[in-house]
């Protein structure tokens, strides 16, 4: 089977991912038929790349990729970034400053073009939402000041917390300087989290980029997402598909429901729905 005016990127949790947080030994198989055949598979995800690339093991990605919702687009085989917008600085500074005043209790991370830090103590962080973010470290926010900003995230330790930081930001406006991207994760007890971004970023908007390379071009972009964060990605795509598994409001724009996550919607993606277009 040819494949080579195709290219898939997909979401991570929730679609790539099965229940367990693997790609299953059918799905790699399906995605490296599909890169034999000429197609480019990649991920659109909110991770940072070597994040990402750890939960990835042998599976290929041959294809340019949105990560950090949007932020950035990375290079994987060449382990490089191709574009990365950074944040207003000044404005997430901030917030995670009084937030650290407050002694709010949320974990507090910045993305940087070089991995993820901590600005809250790593020895009071959730063990569960530290976990799934390596390789990080922690610094004060004297060095991290020195670093370009791309992202951060915030995860609520405590029950409305994050309503806190939320009230804070918009009381000083900047709610207008930022894109604010709200998340859930099944890895701790509360799994609120909030995530700055650079304003008017989405995976959209990462698509979009994507685009404007020549590996691209006069590809039909397939996209596969589950949740809110992925609507842009659904959107700026030429098709949209989804696992079983999305909301309800994801399935409402995607042109072809897949089989849950735990199903290997990647499989069904390449062997059913691609040669069918």
């Amino acid at each position: 089977m040819r494949y080579d005016q195709a290219a898939i990127l997909t979401d991570l949790d929730g679609t790539l991912f099965d229940s367990q947080g693997i790609v299953t030994k059918e799905s790699r198989a399906a995605i490296r038929a599909f890169i034999a055949g000429g197609g480019l598979f990649a991920v659109a995800t909110g991770r940072e790349p070597r994040n990402a690339r750890r939960h990835l093991p042998d599976v290929p990605l041959n294809g340019p990729s949105v990560c950090l919702n949007g932020a950035a687009v990375y290079d994987f085989v060449h382990r490089k970034y191709i574009s990365a917008i950074p944040m207003d600085k000044e404005a997430a500074q901030d917030v995670l400053l009084h937030c650290l005043e407050m002694d709010w209790p949320l974990d507090l991370q910045v993305y940087t073009d070089d991995g993820i830090y901590y600005a809250s103590p790593l020895d009071k962080a959730d063990p569960g939402f530290l976990r799934i973010h390596q390789p990080t470290t922690c610094l004060p926010m004297d060095q991290l000041l020195q670093k370009t900003w791309i992202k951060t995230v915030l995860l609520e330790r405590e029950v409305d917390a994050l309503a806190l930081m939320r009230a804070y930001l918009k009381e000083k406006g900047y709610d207008k300087r930022l894109a604010l991207v709200e998340g859930t994760t099944d890895v701790v007890k509360i799994g609120k989290y909030q995530e700055l971004l650079p304003q008017d970023v989405n995976k959209g908007t990462g698509v979009d980029a994507l685009r404007k390379l020549p590996v691209y071009a006069g590809r039909t972009l397939i996209a596969v997402g589950d949740y809110w964060n992925d609507m842009e990605l659904l959107e700026a795509a030429d098709i949209a598909c989804c696992p079983a598994n999305a909301i309800p409001e994801v399935k409402a724009v995607c042109a072809h429901i897949l089989p849950s996550h735990n199903d290997d919607p990647m499989v069904a993606l390449v062997r059913d729905v691609i040669p069918a277009l």
